[in-house]
């Protein structure tokens, strides 16, 4: 795995999480800042995607190749969820659901190097 792009999207991530959070904490209805700053998030996690796909189809394998296929393809789909179920739901709930999505991200990618490298 690309070790910068990991990085990115443990940041984006956290900072996406806390900002949606901190909506919910701060009892207001998410907003269009959220669903744009998950759509940032979804498209990073898509060159992820599709970086693992160049990666493997190059050679390289991860130790696990089930496990790792699987945290890629729910890390691709927990956000679009996340949203859709906020936008149903449009209470000071939808940003905590948000935020929840975002942390479920960052623990995803993570795992995702973690299998990569073998750990």
């Amino acid at each position: 795995m690309i070790g910068v792009l990991v990085t990115v999207l443990v940041v984006l991530g956290l900072v996406f999480s806390v900002g949606s959070l901190l909506t919910g904490l701060l009892n207001r209805i998410s907003g269009i800042v959220l669903v744009g700053g998950a759509a940032l998030l979804e498209l990073a996690l898509i060159g992820q995607l599709i970086a693992a796909v160049v990666l493997m189809l190059s050679g390289e394998r991860p130790t696990e190749f089930a496990t790792f296929l699987a945290y890629l393809i729910v890390s691709v789909l927990v956000l679009p969820i996340a949203v859709l179920w906020a936008a149903s739901e449009r209470n000071r709930w939808s940003g905590v659901v948000l935020g929840v999505g975002g942390l479920v991200v960052v623990v995803l990618v993570v795992r995702l190097q973690q299998v990569w490298a073998g750990v």
